[in-house]
């Protein structure tokens, strides 16, 4: 029995080496098709950024460093204006334009001015035939020759009264007679002024309609402001009435620009808020303006308050009509960690910068982004994460860095 048992525990050990050898087999075995699965799916999937497992590093030599107008700044904190984004739309100031009509019925008989046209004031800009004109004419003509009557009748008046005092002062004529001399003149007196009341009457309808002294059925439409024709509703021969509107003149040197403003932003919108206005025709330039009014009614379809804000056109490169982009200048915020928008480069979709690790080497580092702003001394962007203060970081030059690390990546590839 002794020699069974000696025999016996050989045989166990060898069976849990068996186990043991199987067990390590398996799991060898295990690990190696996942490594070789998750190689596969990396090289499968096109989400596996490159450069991930590529260098994050880029070294270079002085000379380099030299040649390539790199320049090194320092991470620090600043306020950065909080502005508002929102769309808008460029239009004419209503402050500044005129929309002219005819003040008769007439037809028109000739054009002195086209759209695009710059007119001063008092400028001819139509001229109309009108029988109302004609018939104006005439009762001015008849006023002319009832002041000239009632002159001669003031005229004779006073000179009967003068005889009449004569004659009573030889006592030739009774008092009676005197005394309804000086009532004639008083009658004749009054006579001449009320033809001088119809004259004065007939001169201004007349001066209302434009007329010419040289033509007595035709009225001048004149321009009231200074400005560009921008519309013309009418041709030679097209009949007008006073209730049309037969063109349009604007000062185009301020213009209006109306933002909308969702509704949660419209509170901190005030009047004397200084805007900036961008077109994608200029996209490089920035036009400065300032808020003026603030709508009373919200519209119920978009939720949003509209906001009138003014911008001086002294070129006069914006044009009404034109779609804009307009920032609108809160206040200032805290200081905050930024950075120049030129050390800010793309690469895979993600923001990144070149951080000085050591002289001549620079570290890529993602970054995440928040407020952007304009500044007297440039674009700067507020770095939420990714960076510390007093890190010394790549400002200008830093797209020449992206490319030497691109082309590192490439190398590297097999």
């Amino acid at each position: 029995m002794r020699s069974n048992r000696a025999q016996g525990i050989p045989h166990r050990w060898l069976l849990l080496l068996v186990v043991v050898g199987l067990a390590a087999g398996l799991a060898a075995r295990y690990f190696l098709r996942s490594s070789e699965r998750e190689a596969t799916s990396m090289e499968a999937d096109p989400r596996v950024n490159a450069s991930d497992t590529a260098t994050t590093v880029v070294t270079l030599s002085p000379d380099a460093l030299a040649r390539s107008d790199v320049q090194i700044i320092a991470v620090t904190r600043r306020p950065l204006p909080q502005e508002l984004r929102v769309t808008g739309r460029v239009q004419i100031d209503e402050d500044r334009a005129a929309r002219i009509g005819s003040p008769v019925e007439g037809r028109v008989t000739r054009v002195l001015a086209t759209v695009g046209a710059r007119v001063k004031a008092g400028q001819p800009l139509l001229v109309l035939h009108s029988h109302e004109l004609a018939a104006a004419r005439s009762d001015y003509e008849k006023a002319r020759a009832a002041v000239a009557r009632a002159e001669k009748a003031l005229a004779y008046a006073q000179a009967e009264l003068e005889r009449a005092n004569r004659l009573l002062e030889a006592k030739a004529i009774s008092r009676r007679e005197q005394l309804r001399a000086a009532a004639d003149l008083v009658a004749a007196q009054a006579e001449f002024e009320q033809a001088q009341a119809e004259l004065r009457r007939a001169e201004e309808f007349l001066h209302h309609l434009g007329a010419w002294p040289e033509v007595s059925d035709e009225v001048l439409i004149r321009a009231p402001i200074e400005g560009v024709v921008l519309e013309r509703r009418v041709t030679v021969g097209t009949v007008v009435t006073p209730s049309m509107d037969l063109l349009t003149i604007a000062d185009l040197s301020t213009l209006w620009v109306i933002a909308e403003v969702p509704e949660p932003q419209a509170a901190r919108i005030r009047p004397g808020q200084l805007v900036s206005i961008s077109v994608a025709a200029f996209a490089r330039e920035r036009f400065p303006g300032r808020v003026t009014h603030i709508g009373e009614v919200l519209d119920p379809q978009t939720r949003t308050v509209r906001v009138r804000c003014v911008v001086q056109n002294r070129r006069e490169r914006l044009r009404p009509e034109m779609y804009a982009t307009i920032t609108i200048t809160l206040g200032m915020t805290a200081p905050q960690l930024v950075i120049p928008r030129e050390a800010v480069q793309e690469v895979s979709g993600e923001s990144i910068v070149f951080v000085e690790i050591a002289p001549g080497r620079f570290e890529k580092r993602r970054v995440r982004l928040g407020l952007s702003a304009t500044l007297p001394d440039g674009e700067f962007v507020e770095v939420t994460s990714g960076l510390r203060e007093g890190e010394r970081i790549v400002a200008r030059g830093s797209f020449w860095l992206k490319s030497e690390l691109l082309k590192a990546v490439i190398q590297e590839e097999p």
